[in-house]
């Protein structure tokens, strides 16, 4: 179901763009998050949303197939939250600046994990563990 072992140097350059990329981008997504959204009182929801955040990068670090699948489908939904606010909210620049930051970061790391380079390396990574597995038993 997933890998434990995650051996990040050992990565083609483009895997470790997306990774650094996608964990850059949650990071700066919660920040702006838990600086803006949040009240005074944290919300079991911004704990679940951190959590998952963390989870994503993590398995994806780990060069799992579905979590790459998944981070791509919520990239893509953080970036259109995002390019909401930036179209239809009035903010200062620093805060714009922090929006096109998030934009730019799940941009980046959904290029990365597109690729076909970057698709080939999770599906033979995968394919060779389980192939290890099957020799096991």
């Amino acid at each position: 179901m997933y890998n434990t072992a995650i051996k990040f140097g050992t990565y083609p350059r483009n895997v470790k763009r997306g990774i650094v990329c996608l964990t850059l981008g949650w990071i700066v997504h919660l920040v702006y998050y838990f600086k803006f959204f949040t009240g005074e009182v944290l919300v079991r929801n911004d704990y679940l949303m951190a959590v998952v955040g963390l989870a994503i990068c993590f398995f994806v670090a780990s060069i799992n197939t579905w979590a790459r699948a998944l981070s791509l489908f919520f990239n893509i939904g953080i970036m259109v939250i995002y390019l909401a606010l930036l179209a239809f909210q009035k903010t200062n620049f620093g805060l714009q600046v922090m929006t096109i930051t998030v934009i730019v970061l799940f941009a980046l790391a959904t290029y990365y994990l597109l690729r076909k380079d970057t698709a080939e390396f999770f599906r033979s990574f995968n394919a060779g563990k389980a192939q290890g597995e099957e020799k096991k038993e």
